[in-house]
Formats: structure tokens, sequence, C-alpha cells
């Protein structure tokens, strides 16, 4: 009976030293297991730090785009991003990040959009004064200044907007003659912009513009393909029917529009035709006189910085038009891109793979 218990305490003694072998050699594959399951989550993390880095790639260089490449270190690994455009001008960026030698893959659709500095346009004339009655106006002769959409493509606005109520009066009594002003409503009270909102926007714009010179009849006021930013700071005067442009154009401080036909009296004065798409902005200025022949689709916008600025004389009493148009709002945009504006990416799909492209 003894050698059977010798037997029985052996056989258990070799039982005990297998199960604890297979115990300590699974435990060392969970180790190995897991930690392969956390390198596979730092590469997934590279990854996806990879589409990070790039995003801000074409932020700051709006050439890298389609086709372009770059390698990122991130933590301790590596994240190789190529980009491409698909048809539909959405932007695909493929993100393999490798960590420790595992490798994972995230592919990301993104949709690309420019969010503008400039306002939306909100009327066809709009005035932004510090207090009530801080301009003169009057519309007569054949002047239309219009809040309907002439482009169709959205809705209709005020034809003429004030901050203050008390000069919506100010508006309506100086209609007059064959004067007209259009738009749903034709006066209206619009308090969702201040001219230190619009100041601002004029001192980023202002140093990349182009100063016109009293000097010359002639001027380059760019094209809907190629719209620009042009400064009157002085008298301008325009002089024939091939004054056309596109874009923004500021007036300021002692500048002055005057449209007139055949009056050499000075500041802006047009003789012909005068077309402007876009917007055009009065800052601090002191006139805009309407009795020559200028269109202006878009919007204007009049405005002081403060109380000490003299009234601003709006007379429009001759053939002048302006005509808010949604479709020039675009103009305007692209005048400005790059100058206090912003380029923002909305993510579409992301899918995510193991292993190498």
């Amino acid at each position: 009976m003894g050698r059977a218990m010798l037997i029985i305490v052996t056989g258990l003694l070799i039982s005990i030293g297998i199960t604890q072998t297979s115990l300590f050699g699974g435990l060392g594959q969970m180790v190995n297991h897991s930690a392969n399951m956390a390198e596979a989550v730092q590469a997934k993390n590279v990854a996806y730090m990879g589409t990070e880095l790039a995003i801000r790639q074409m932020i700051d260089d709006p050439d890298w785009r389609d086709g372009s490449s770059a390698t990122f270190t991130v933590g301790g690994g590596s994240a190789s991003v190529n980009v491409e455009e698909t048809p539909a001008g959405l932007l695909r960026l493929h993100s393999n990040g490798t960590f420790n030698g595992e490798s994972q893959q995230v592919t990301m659709l993104l949709n690309q959009e420019q969010s503008s500095s400039v306002p939306t346009f909100f009327s066809a004339l709009g005035f932004i004064m510090s207090d009530p009655d801080k301009f003169n106006f009057s519309a007569g002769g054949s002047t239309t200044i219009d809040g309907h959409d002439i482009s169709g493509q959205c809705a209709d606005k005020p034809g003429v907007s004030v901050n203050h109520s008390d000069d919506m009066g100010t508006v309506q009594g100086g209609i007059w003659g064959a004067g007209k002003v259009l738009g749903d409503p034709p006066i209206d009270v619009f308090d969702g912009l201040t001219m230190d909102d619009l100041s601002d926007l004029i001192d980023q714009l202002e140093p990349h513009g182009t100063v016109l010179s009293p000097s010359q009849n002639q001027h380059n006021l760019g094209s809907k393909e190629n719209p620009g930013i042009f400064v009157v700071n002085s008298n301008v005067r325009f002089a024939g029917n091939q004054n056309k442009g596109a874009g923004i154009m500021i007036v300021r401080n002692s500048g002055k529009i005057e449209v007139e036909e055949g009056d050499d009296s000075g500041a802006i004065e047009v003789r012909g035709g005068f077309e402007f798409d876009g917007l055009v902005i009065f800052e601090n200025a002191m006139k805009i006189d309407g009795r020559g022949n200028a269109v202006i689709r878009g919007s204007v916008i009049v405005g002081n910085t403060h109380q000490n600025v003299p009234k601003f004389n709006a007379d429009m009493g001759g053939g002048a038009t302006i005509n808010y148009d949604c479709s020039a709002q675009q103009y305007a945009d692209l005048a400005a891109s790059g100058l206090g504006s912003s380029l923002t990416f909305q993510t579409r799909s992301v899918y995510e793979t193991t292993g190498g492209n």
C-alpha cells in the first residue's frame, strides 16, 4: 500500500507540474497578445494623427491636394499619407500608421468648405450708423434700389436696410419722382452686423487692395473670373463704358463716389457706363452721388464708426441702379480668399483596415 501511495503522490506532483507549465505558458501568450493589441491600437492612433496632420497641411498650403503625399513621425511611429480627389470633388486621405511592426490603415473621405470673412449680403443698400439721423437720403429720377435677387438663387432681401428704426422715415421720405426702392420688404431694420466688424474686415483687406489713382480715367477693376480689391481714398474719375469690374470696392474716410454724367466735379466721377459686381463699402466716407448711369449688382454698405463723422449724403437723383444679387457674393468672397477667411473640412466617411496598403 505504501508503494501505491507513492505512485499516486508522484502522479499528483507530475500533474501539478504539467498544469503549472501550461498556466505560465498561457500567461506568456496572453501577455504577448495584449502587447500586440496595444501596439495595433497605437498604430491606429498614429494613422488617425496622420490624417489630422495632412488636413493641417492642406489648410496651410492650398496646393497640397490631389496626388500629394507625406510621411509624418508621430509618437514613436510613422504615418504615411496620400491624398486623392474624387470625381465628385471630395478628398480621400489614405493614412497608413505603423508602430513597433504593427500596421493599421485609415481611409477618410472629406469635403472642404471655404468660410469667407465677407459678410453675407443682407440688402441691396445698407446703412450701419453710430447713431440715428447720421445720413441724408434721396432717390429720384430713374434711380432703382432693388432687394429682389436678380440671380433667382436666393431669397429676396430688403431694398434698403438701416440699423436704427428712426432712420426708416429718412429713407421713405427721400423717395421722389420715378425713384424706386423695392424689396422684401422695401425698407427694414437690420442689426446683425456692426461697423466695427466691417472695419476689422477692411483693415485686413486694404493692404492687399489696389488704390485707384485720381490721375487716371481708365482703371482695371478686375472681372468675374478674376475679381479684386479696390480702394478709393481720394477723388477718382471713371470715363468710358469699359469701366466694369468685380470683387470688393472700399471707399474710406474722405473718399467720395460721384456717379455723374458729364459733370467734372471730382470725387469718383463716372462718364458713360460703370458696372460693378460684388460688394461696395463706404467707411466714414462723405458721399455717394448717383446722378449717372452706374449699376452695382451685389450689395452696398454705408457706415460710420464714430459720432464725429459728418452726415453721409446718399444723393441718387439720376439713373443709378443698385440690385441685390446673390450670385455676386462669390466675387466678393473670391476677392477676399485667403484674407481673413478659413478653410474647413467635414468628414463624410471613415474606413479602417489592418495591415499595409
